[in-house]
């Protein structure tokens, strides 16, 4: 199958064969945009790329985009958490709404450290700050130290607050992005991380997303959201033209906004003499709200059949109203 980009956004194709004669091909595209008072607009710099695998962008470890299908659209949001113009915060939150409605939020702490008091231990006051960067880093998580060697936390080697004593605990810090209904209390309340940005932490995802044989030696079942790279409240069944998502927490003032535009990309996918044209779904959303910028990923799979001699051609349109 030959794929053709007659566009100017950055795209990847992925293709695996079922059988002999039947093959899954997708493709995708990612638009970067510029968004004001929540109107998004086709960016001169289209500055978000595609990657067959994981990468490392200005906000952290990015997943990799080389699959053939999700189960839903991912929300991501990168930057910071931020506090009102002129003033300091010691906690907020991070509310994400897709519709007026909620589907996910954090809670946002300052620094704080564990203290410990006749064998008592206590967190400190939170710090007060005016932004707190929403990544992996700021997430629970982390290593820890053990026999000598630094074991990381497998559901998130980037973060903090994951101890494996109380004595390494004493005088060290907690993370400042935690669950909003389940906050840290003790020094081992060992748990998954809280975030709204990437999430291409493999062993979490298989986790939740994948069964074993009761030998461990092959998959019984494998949920599609494994494919998925957002963290998992920020899955959504579907996004579509129209729709508006609104971020709480993340400005100077106010609330951010950014309403779903439609790009009017379709994919012609031409068999021999018989020509579909189909439009292009979304398939991920990054929003970026200190830069006023978010991209959106779109993707369409579809199987085709591998008939000798038939020309074979897919063609990724941006169609001019």
């Amino acid at each position: 199958m030959e794929f053709n980009n007659q566009t100017s956004f950055p795209t990847l194709s992925h293709r695996s064969a079922l059988e002999d004669d039947i093959i899954a091909m997708s493709v995708m595209c990612r638009v970067t945009y510029d968004i004001v008072d929540g109107i998004a607009t086709i960016s001169d710099k289209q500055t978000w790329e595609i990657r067959q695998n994981q990468w490392e962008s200005d906000y952290g470890l990015m997943d990799k985009d080389d699959v053939y299908s999700r189960g839903g659209v991912d929300i991501m949001v990168f930057g910071s958490a931020k506090a009102p113009t002129g003033k300091t915060l010691t906690e907020s939150e991070v509310k994400i709404s897709l519709n007026e409605k909620e589907v996910h939020k954090v809670k946002i702490f300052g620094d704080r450290v564990w203290n410990s008091f006749l064998g008592i231990m206590s967190i400190s006051k939170p710090e007060a700050f005016t932004e707190i960067d929403l990544n992996l880093n700021n997430a629970f998580g982390g290593t820890a130290k053990w026999d000598g060697l630094e074991i990381p936390y497998p559901s998130n080697p980037y973060g903090k607050g994951y101890y494996y004593t109380k004595e390494e605990a004493i005088g060290n810090v907690l993370p400042n992005i935690e669950h909003y209904d389940n906050p840290i209390t003790k020094w081992n309340s060992w748990q998954e991380p809280a975030g709204v940005c990437s999430f291409p932490i493999m062993g979490l995802r298989a986790k939740y997303n994948l069964v074993l044989n009761e030998a461990k030696t092959k998959i019984e079942k494998l949920d599609s959201k494994f494919f998925n790279s957002a963290f998992p409240q920020l899955i959504v069944e579907n996004i579509e033209q129209g729709d508006k998502i609104t971020i709480d927490g993340v400005t100077n003032d106010g609330v951010f906004e950014l309403i779903i535009p439609d790009t009017h990309l379709r994919l012609e996918i031409k068999l021999g003499e018989k020509i579909n044209s189909r439009k292009m779904l979304v398939d991920q959303i990054g929003i970026v709200p200190n830069k006023e910028e978010a991209f959106i990923s779109y993707r369409f799979p579809f199987r085709y059949k591998i008939n000798p001699m038939e020309k074979r051609e897919v063609n990724l349109k941006l169609r001019t109203l």
